[in-house]
């Protein structure tokens, strides 16, 4: 119903609804990557905004008349209190809504609203200290591109109810209400929404009501209609930051994995309430470690967890209520290879770090995602052991060493203020997510767990309910250790990259000595100074062992140990104490030592051990070969261990080895997988040569894409029959595009291998699975695959692409731009330029800006 600017919209017979009004015309996130590209233009250092007012608390009137119509009518009373000065002017984020009337009770309100920005003029001006409320009516329709996500039911998705998500990190949810978004402010919230009856609304906090009345429709000849809604009243009376509000609404099977304290709600699509408890199962015990670890309760009034559709992520940790991904609920089948743990922890984590106490400004992301992410290995510490809590922390330092190479100034730190859009400090290559968790785990490591975890409750004690910066955790851990952490902070998280250190251990026999020499090699000048750091080393000597340190403070350093004898192990920084990329050059039968010895006295833990089979890769000897074997078969072995085993043995194309590690009844998946994609890198660089072996690599491919247990094996398997170009399987690929799958992963592989073997119907199969009807992740795949199997057809995939670039799901329209700026066609930009001017706020704007340039520079324009 479209009203004057000003008009109330009543529910007939809803007594005690609050009135809505409405009127005119007519608009994803660890962390979704909703922006594609950065706004364009020189990036600058981004402040903190100002907040001259404190905002105190928020209430939301949500009328949601039809969820398969595109339109909210809403009113919001948002209460606030002048600081210090008189305030005569407020300026709110409100982008592309459309807004009716502002009114404060005793003085006048002037409003004005630009697509992005509502400015209120109040009349006289609020007084410091004083409080006032702004009761603003507006719509939400079509829906907006971005902070919303509404799901209508589709021909495509037969029997599917509409649903609405929303996603406010890390500036969007003001494109679902005004406010002040930014996280330097905290507030608290109640949100009252009015659905069809049948549909479940949730927010944060707890539920007061639920209630149902029945809205009329008149005519002359009297009742014409009656329609059954429900009222959800939730409130969140604990401050949080407003990119942290959430609603979601749906139809779901709810299930509860909580207990009398607390209840933990999870919300699943229809019929999947029995696979509840085996995804979601350990929640309970999670928030009880993560209390007792953090020396904090749990904050909120419950803690649900909602699987939603089109969701653009993995999860969001609104407060309260997580956001998780469509598919994460898994079946028996996927749960032999599939664990949702990983993804439940960090995002409960973030319940502490990120909601109860919140970064102050986006370069301190860090403070959230690093802690989110460590919280994860710590999970797996307490469930799995010391090994499971190192192999999580190598898999961090190695995705650091990865990719943060770049040097200053041309690259930022890990907590810098300079980015054009906040989105950037998620995706740095000085990344938040496991730099910042390597952080805190090397800071855990120098002080010790009883100081460290002493100053992380000192830290949440202070700081808890407010917004923070990394001096503020910095500070917390000085205080109770009574050590100087600055230096520490200052390399790592204030300036870009990695030590890179060449390591040489050598052996003087005539005189007993062992010299150790550390050469950092990245690029060192001026604004690259050496790093500083403290570089443990364990030494054994016929069955006695030492550690000892060598202090790296420049561009080199050395040091000189008398012993009795030659060493048998040298283990460079055994336990992972320093984030950087070590070179260690020493005899192979040294680090054969290193993989076969027991853990004696500490030194050979399972990083030290990963760290030796990875430099036996290029190692082409008999007794590797067999060392690394035996390692990769040992089922007392951790899994993940055995696995580099595998990938190892691909390094030095170990066929035969790894045909017999794929062919044998291997227990753990994580090593059959490891050794299907070795054995196809392996194989593929001896296509040219040695087409029997490949031929016979083929077939054995075939027979785990068919009948391995694990899902990951079989899609490892199908892509490998993909890089290997095999057209004698290939019914084996095309069998698996029709079969159901665990988040859809063996249709995708199958797209993966079709688009290698460039059949001649390729891109008649990404159009398919690129339409409407299959998991948002597939789509965007068989998208961004169209430009590499469309020769000849460039007309076909041109118009595809255009028609996709304007999908109504996230991922696909975004997967479409990124391909329209692959097929490199000068038509593209004219699609571009139409979603510029389509573009209804500033900030979508500039993500086809962005990639408008990226086409015109890929074309040479």
């Amino acid at each position: 119903m479209v009203l004057a600017a000003g008009a109330a919209v009543s529910l007939a017979g809803l007594a005690g609804t609050p009135a809505f009004a409405g009127g005119g015309e007519g608009c994803e996130s660890c962390r979704a990557a909703w922006m594609a590209a950065a706004a364009p233009g020189a990036a600058g250092p981004v402040y903190p905004r100002d907040a001259a007012v404190d905002f105190e608390h928020m209430t939301l009137d949500l009328l949601i008349p039809d969820m398969n119509n595109r339109r909210m009518l809403a009113t919001q009373t948002l209460k606030f209190k002048a600081k210090a000065t008189e305030v005569d002017t407020v300026a709110l984020d409100a982008k592309a809504m459309l807004i009716t009337s502002a009114l404060s009770d005793g003085r006048a309100v002037e409003f004005e609203h630009d697509g992005d920005v509502l400015t209120l003029r109040f009349d006289p001006p609020i007084g410091p200290d004083e409080s006032v409320s702004v009761v603003t009516t507006y719509e939400v329709i079509d829906p907006p591109p971005m902070g919303i996500v509404w799901t209508t039911e589709s021909p495509a998705w037969p029997g599917r109810a509409a649903q609405i998500h929303t996603q406010g990190q890390p500036e969007t949810n003001s494109y679902w209400f005004p406010i002040h978004d930014f996280p330097n402010d905290r507030l608290t919230t109640e949100v009252f929404v009015t659905v069809p009856a049948g549909y479940i609304a949730s927010s944060n906090g707890r539920q007061v009501s639920h209630t149902r009345k029945i809205r009329t429709a008149n005519s002359d000849e009297g009742v014409v209609g009656m329609t059954p809604y429900d009222t959800f009243h939730w409130l969140q009376d604990k401050s949080h930051v407003p990119y942290l509000v959430s609603l979601v609404v749906g139809k779901f099977d709810v299930v509860e994995v909580g207990n009398a304290s607390l209840s933990m709600p999870v919300y699943v699509p229809p019929g999947r309430a029995q696979d509840v408890p085996g995804t979601y199962g350990n929640t309970a015990e999670m928030v009880d470690f993560f209390a007792a670890r953090f020396d904090e309760p749990y904050p909120w009034d419950r803690y649900a967890q909602l699987v939603v559709w089109n969701f653009a992520a993995g999860g969001m940790e609104n407060t309260s209520a997580t956001t998780m991904y469509d598919t994460a609920i898994f079946d028996r089948q996927a749960r032999l290879d599939h664990d949702l743990d990983g993804l439940i922890s960090h995002e409960l984590a973030h319940q502490w770090f990120g909601d109860l106490i919140t970064c102050n400004s986006w370069e301190h992301i860090w403070l959230n995602e690093g802690w989110a992410t460590y919280s994860t290995a710590l999970w797996f510490e307490h469930r799995d052991g010391g090994d499971a809590y190192l192999m999580q922390m190598r898999s961090n330092f190695d995705r650091v060493i990865g990719v943060d190479e770049a040097d200053a100034p041309e690259a930022q730190g890990m907590a810098s203020k300079v980015y054009d859009h906040p989105w950037e400090v998620f995706r740095r290559p000085a990344n938040p997510y496991p730099k910042g968790a390597s952080l805190l785990h090397m800071l855990r490591s120098r002080l010790g767990d009883d100081l460290f975890f002493k100053g992380v409750a000192a830290y949440i004690d202070e700081h808890k309910f407010g917004t923070v910066e990394t001096s503020d955790f910095r500070q917390a851990l000085e205080e109770v250790s009574g050590q100087s952490l600055d230096s520490m902070f200052r390399q790592w998280t204030q300036r870009p990259g990695v030590p890179r250190v060449r390591v040489t251990p050598a052996w003087d026999a005539s005189t007993s000595t062992l010299r150790i020499n550390a050469d950092q090699m990245q690029r060192i000048d001026g604004d690259n100074p050496a790093f500083e750091f403290d570089l443990p080393i364990w030494i054994s000597v016929k069955g006695s062992s030492t550690m000892v340190t060598l202090p790296v403070r420049g561009r080199s350093a050395n040091i000189d140990l008398q012993l009795e004898g030659e060493p048998d192990v040298i283990a460079v920084d055994p336990w992972l104490e320093v984030l950087a990329d070590f070179d260690v050059r020493q005899p192979n039968w040294r680090w054969l030592n290193q993989i076969q010895r027991p853990d004696e006295g500490g030194g050979v833990s399972i990083a030290a051990r990963v760290q030796a089979v990875r430099a036996l890769g290029s190692d082409t000897s008999v007794r590797t070969a067999e060392a690394l074997r035996r390692l990769a078969s040992d089922a007392t072995q951790h899994p993940k261990l055995r696995a580099e085993a595998a990938k190892a043995l691909g390094a030095r194309g170990a066929i035969i080895d790894l045909r017999s590690l794929v062919s044998a009844p291997i227990d753990a998946w994580e090593v059959r997988q490891a050794a299907v994609e070795a054995l196809t890198k392996a194989a593929a660089d001896l296509m040219q040569t040695r087409p029997d072996t490949v031929r016979a690599v083929n077939t054995l491919l075939a027979s785990r894409a068919v009948n391995d247990a694990s899902l990951r094996v079989r899609a490892a398997a199908i892509e490998g029959l993909g890089t290997l170009k095999t057209d004698e399987y290939e019914n084996v690929i095309r069998n698996a595009l029709t079969v159901e799958s665990q988040s859809d992963i063996l249709r995708q592989a199958a797209l993966r291998a079709i688009a290698e073997l460039k059949t001649s119907d390729a891109l008649d199969i990404m159009m398919q699975y690129s339409a409407p009807g299959f998991d948002g992740r597939t789509r965007s795949i068989a998208i961004e695959l169209i430009p590499k199997v469309s020769d000849g057809q460039t007309d076909r995939a041109l118009g595809m692409l255009t028609e996709r670039l304007r999908d109504g799901e996230a991922r696909p329209s975004r997967a479409a731009a990124v391909a329209l700026v692959a097929l490199r066609d000068p038509r593209a930009g004219d699609s571009f330029r139409d979603m510029i001017q389509q573009a209804r706020t500033t900030e979508l704007r500039s993500q086809y800006e962005r990639w408008l340039k990226e086409l015109e520079e890929r074309l040479g324009q």
